[in-house]
């Protein structure tokens, strides 16, 4: 079994993300590598977790085939229950803060980040 973390822009911001930036931003992190255009994983020795670049697709969902989407504005971690959150926690925080965006569990509505 699956929990989720969901990174999204703060109510405020309009914008979306440039992908390219994100992605550049992304594979300099030492805990991810890459896996598809939109997809990243955390490398071995980290806990197991597979990230998702998407596109809202405007009813609050969004839908993934993984092919290059230029501006994003939902990043989903999915996170096995498994292992304790804390690390996931600290990921999305630190990728929320970089982006200025807000990092929720959506099923305990629990907020990330900000704290």
């Amino acid at each position: 079994m699956s929990w989720y973390l969901t990174l999204r822009p703060a109510a405020s911001q309009a914008e979306p993300a440039d992908t390219e930036a994100l992605t550049a931003y992304l594979t300099a992190q030492p805990e991810l590598r890459q896996i598809g255009p939109v997809e990243f994983e955390s490398v071995p020795g980290q806990p197991q977790m597979l990230m998702i670049l998407a596109k809202d697709n405007g009813r609050g969902g969004y839908a993934s085939d993984g092919k290059f989407i230029p501006r994003i504005d939902i990043i989903e971690l999915i996170c096995p229950y498994s292992e304790p959150p804390d690390w996931y926690d600290a990921m999305a925080a630190r990728i929320a803060a970089h982006l200025r965006w807000r990092a929720v569990e959506e099923s305990e509505e629990r907020q990330v980040w900000p704290a």
